[in-house]
This record gives C-alpha cells, sequence and structure tokens, in this order.
C-alpha cells in the first residue's frame, strides 16, 4: 500500500495546520496539498519516504501541472509555499511536531471510540471521492450511512439566524418529509436552519446525520446544540468530520466543511438564505460539484418581501443583479431549482413515483 493509515493522518494534520495570524489561513496552500497527493498516488511515489531532491521535483512537477490546469495562479508562490513548508529549517521542524501527533490522535480515536476511513478505503463515499478536494480521512461516530443509503440523502441547510415565521418551520417539516419517506438529512448542526432540518427528521422518526467544522474530541460548536448531537447518536445517526479529533473549531473549517455537506449527498435544500454567509459557500459548491440545488422560493408570501433572511433566495432564483457575499455566475444559477411546495422537491428526488412514496407527493411545507 502507498500510503498508510498514519500517512493520511499526517495528511489531515497538514490539511488542518493553518496560521492563526488574522484570518485563519492554511501554512501550505490546499490546492498544491491535493496536487502533490494525487500526482504521487499517479507516480506511485510516496512523499513522506522522499528525500531532499525527488520531494523538490515532484513539488516543481505538481506546481506546473496546477498551473496549466488553472493558468492564474501564481505558480512562483506556490512552490515557495510548498518548499518552505517541507523542506525549511521551520517547516521540517513543523512536520516532525505533526508526526509526533500521528500517533496522538490515533490513541484520542481509541479512546473516544471515534472511527476513521482512508481515502482508499472500500467504505469511503465515492460521493466524495469525485471532489477535486476529498477528505483525506473521515472520523465519524456513531451509524455511518452506506453507499445505497446515501443515494437517498439531501442537506437541509440555511441561515442561522431564519426568518421566525417561516424559516425554522419549513426546515423542520422537510426533515419531517425526507424522514417520513426514508432519506437521511445530511446536514451541519448549525443553529437556525441545520438545526430545525435536524430536528424535524428525529420528530420523523427518520436519520439525520451533521458534518462538523472541528475534531470530534472537541466540544460541540455550536454549543447550543450539544444536546441535539447526542440525541442524533442515540437515534442511529453520525457525527462526522474531516479533521483529526484534537482540532479545535475555526472559521475557515465551517467554509471547507460545507463543500462535504454538498458533496456527500444528493444535494441540498436551502430554506433560507440572506445576501451574505456561509451557505452561499454551500450553494456554490453544490451547483459546482453538479448536485441537486434547491431552493425554497417565497415569492408568493407578501409579509417576507423585502425581508432580508430571504434576500438572497429571491436574488438567486429571480437571477437579480444584486450583489452577494460571494460570486455565483449566472451559468451556476441556471442550474438552480426552486419549489414553493413539497410536490416540487418530489418531482425533483423521485424519477418514477410509486404508492409507497405517493404521500411525499402530497405533503405541504407551510
Amino acid at each position: 500500500m502507498l500510503y498508510t493509515k498514519e500517512d493520511f493522518m499526517l495528511f489531515s494534520l497538514i490539511y488542518s495546520d493553518v496560521s492563526r495570524r488574522g484570518y485563519p489561513s492554511p501554512k501550505l496552500s490546499h490546492d498544491i496539498l491535493y496536487k502533490l497527493f494525487f500526482y504521487s498516488v499517479d507516480r506511485k511515489q510516496n512523499i513522506f519516504k522522499l528525500d531532499r531532491i525527488s520531494l523538490k521535483k515532484i513539488i516543481l512537477e505538481s506546481v506546473h501541472i496546477l498551473k496549466v490546469e488553472n493558468p492564474r495562479i501564481k505558480a512562483e508562490k506556490r512552490v515557495e509555499n510548498a518548499v518552505t513548508y517541507f523542506l525549511s529549517e521551520d517547516g521540517i521542524l513543523n512536520l516532525e511536531r505533526l508526526k509526533i501527533r500521528v500517533g496522538e490522535e490515533f490513541q484520542i480515536c481509541e479512546k473516544e471510540d471515534i472511527k476513521f476511513l482512508g481515502y482508499f478505503s472500500k467504505k469511503y463515499p465515492k460521493n466524495l471521492k469525485e471532489l477535486k478536494d476529498p477528505p483525506f480521512m473521515i472520523f465519524y461516530r456513531g451509524y455511518f450511512p452506506n453507499e445505497k443509503e446515501l443515494e437517498k440523502s439531501l442537506a437541509v441547510i440555511g441561515s442561522r439566524k431564519p426568518e421566525k415565521k417561516y424559516g425554522r418551520e419549513v426546515a423542520r417539516r422537510m426533515g419531517v418529509l425526507l424522514a417520513r419517506n426514508n432519506w437521511w438529512n445530511i446536514s451541519g448542526l448549525a443553529l437556525g436552519c441545520d438545526e430545525y432540518g435536524h430536528m424535524g427528521s428525529l420528530e420523523g422518526q427518520g436519520q439525520t446525520g451533521a458534518i462538523l467544522g472541528q475534531g470530534l474530541a472537541t466540544p460541540i460548536y455550536p454549543k447550543e446544540n450539544r444536546e441535539l448531537s447526542e440525541k442524533i447518536l442515540e437515534k442511529n445517526g453520525f457525527l462526522m468530520s474531516e479533521l483529526p479529533p484534537t482540532t479545535s473549531n475555526l472559521s475557515i473549517f465551517f467554509i471547507l466543511r460545507n463543500r462535504l455537506q454538498s458533496g456527500m449527498t444528493c444535494g441540498i435544500f436551502v430554506v433560507q438564505t440572506g445576501r451574505s454567509g456561509g451557505t452561499l459557500h454551500t450553494i456554490k459548491y453544490s451547483l459546482e460539484q453538479e448536485r441537486k440545488t434547491i431552493l425554497w422560493d417565497p415569492v408568493d408570501i407578501e409579509e417576507l418581501e423585502g425581508v432580508s433572511e430571504v434576500l438572497g433566495n429571491r436574488i438567486l432564483i429571480g437571477d437579480r443583479k444584486d450583489k452577494l457575499g460571494i460570486s455565483i455566475g449566472g451559468d451556476l444559477r441556471k442550474k438552480i431549482l426552486k419549489i414553493k411546495q413539497a410536490v416540487g422537491i418530489y418531482e425533483i428526488l423521485n424519477d418514477q413515483s410509486s404508492k409507497k412514496r405517493i404521500i411525499f407527493h402530497n405533503r405541504r411545507l407551510f
């Protein structure tokens, strides 16, 4: 085997190794880390076993490929970044510290009953393998759904501060709706729409899972949803992270985890989003990953006219020129699916109707 579980843990530690000066950012650019990994796999070379000359050579070759694929990147800075990280005196000392942590993280996994899957594991979800930046390792607690179960999974997501009358209720009812039709709801345990979606799935006696932006051996964030996380595990759900168990939550990890909510599932259902916020990142990830990207359409509800919590929905659905917190171009927006009632999501998710599923067709979201 080219890379061992210890190597994958080291990759995960490098991935989560961030500078905390100002806004947290990766010490090693993630695009070069992934290019190094995939190129080394193609070359059947373990980068952790190469001498200095061979390692620098594979760094240069990887950056060259990256530059060909994306001419806009600054290749010289990528080379400098990777050479400094792997071959400078400080970089080597840092890697030695991370190598010591490898064993410590596995000990924590055993102590805390945290299971893990490496990239080459047979149980590693194929949807995640399709990503350009898949997790090197998946860490999880609870029951992890198999491939067949993931074929019926959706992420109910949205604003952390949804409009109160409709936002929470639409999220909850969608969770119930998915549960009653044996669909997994795999979201992010965030306050607001995520939270109420999880609660709806539990209310409907279905299964739900949460992908976190922290290691699973650290206190659950947000603290308000710690009890909810315990209920998810009690009801045969799961908590999952791509980060080593002792990794603390940071803002950058929540943005990065958003790609996994859409990447692991069939798609996302967006309850409410403003013109900025993490939900927009997930929408863009979902569209780029060519997952089903479904937005709740509040256009017929007069009392929501001008309400900031649904402004993102209106801008994206109406393809308005109002600025959003991140750029989502017109070509991507054309792929957005919108629904007002459950009949819409039934038609989107089910290619063939059946008596068993007809209840899904007739349920109302509000």
